[in-house]
């Protein structure tokens, strides 16, 4: 199989994608507070959190073998517990799809739409060296990705993260040490071509138990939307796992065989996808946002770089739920 792994030494400078902003940088931005105990501490998580990803997880992207050491992670982490049970976890293991209907509120959503869309600095994690500071309408760039610190301490992101019903799916399908270990907010813009992750590909780069949460912060009521499509149960697939994009044409048999199709959403609805699944975005024909948490056992090689909150710091009528869940939210409120 494909041999991707990487195993190397990162220092305080680096930064494990564009847009986000290294431990010295945070430093400098006043975020981070620069004493020798905070250094170890990010130069030790950041290290494990790293090779974790890139020696371990993507040595070889061969499903097989990722799913023996999915199983070794959840035994080592939780050995007395029961994952995958319930029958909407089994489904979840066999499409790499769950679909939740009116999971949140639509104007909790709404509130989330209204901090993205605001005018700030956004960056783009394809293209290295880009920004733009002001309205998303002012710029015709494809992607536009909100800063992730300004994301990680928002109201309305904290509450959509502390709902319940969500925590507790992602507990079923990969286990009870789940937890928030990063996430992303962008707003997909009409340019009239495939960008990027509209094209066909898997997320290679993920822990190796992990599950991507996507609530659109807009209706999808039509392929002009640019909903997710999807090649459902193709996690287990001992093919296309290349870290490349697929062009259609690659894909043709598989699509007819497997029943490919997109994902349409009201403003509410949540759904939970295994990304390791063959997948890609579709371009939309009017400006529309997205809001994507990745939630995993292990960390991610981001998760490092997320600020940890107070829990003075997070809204009142929160703490109490976020208290219970502690462990849900260790990478992000301390």
């Amino acid at each position: 199989m494909t041999r991707l792994g990487k195993a190397a030494l990162v220092g305080l400078d680096h930064s494990p994608e564009a847009g986000v902003l290294p431990f010295t940088a945070q430093v400098a931005a006043g975020t981070r507070p620069d004493t020798r105990s905070a250094r170890w501490r990010h130069l030790a998580f950041y290290n494990y959190a790293y090779n974790y990803i890139f020696w371990l997880r993507t040595k070889s992207n061969d499903p097989v073998r990722l799913r023996r050491l999915a199983r070794i992670e959840r035994l080592l982490r939780t050995p007395f517990a029961r994952v995958g049970r319930t029958a909407r976890a089994a489904e979840f293991r066999d499409l790499d799809l769950h679909f939740a209907e009116k999971m949140l509120d639509p104007a909790l959503v709404d509130q989330m739409a209204a901090a993205m869309f605001a005018p700030q600095p956004f960056s783009d994690p394809y293209l290295p060296g880009f920004e733009h500071v002001g309205a998303p309408e002012a710029t015709d760039h494809p992607f536009l990705y909100m800063d992730p610190q300004r994301l990680f301490s928002d109201p309305a992101f904290l509450e959509i993260c502390a709902n319940p019903d969500l925590i507790a799916f992602c507990r079923e399908a990969i286990g009870p040490r789940a937890a928030l270990s990063w996430a992303w907010a962008w707003i997909s813009q009409p340019v009239g071509f495939a960008y990027q992750n509209q094209n066909w590909h898997r997320d290679c780069v993920e822990p190796l138990n992990f599950i991507r949460v996507f609530v659109p912060l807009s209706p999808i009521a039509t392929r002009d939307d640019g909903p997710l499509e999807l090649i459902p149960g193709t996690s287990g697939l001992r093919a296309f796992v290349e870290p490349k994009r697929f062009r259609d044409e690659d894909l043709a048999s598989l699509k007819q065989e497997q029943g490919a199709g997109v994902v349409l959403a009201e403003k509410g609805d949540v759904y939970f996808v295994n990304t390791f699944a063959l997948h890609r975005g579709t371009p939309p024909l009017q400006r529309r946002g997205m809001l994507s948490l990745l939630v995993s056992v292990g960390p991610s090689h981001r998760t490092p770089m997320i600020r940890k909150l107070k829990l003075r710091e997070v809204p009142e009528h929160l703490r109490p739920l976020i208290a219970r869940n502690h462990s849900f939210f260790r990478h992000l409120i301390g």
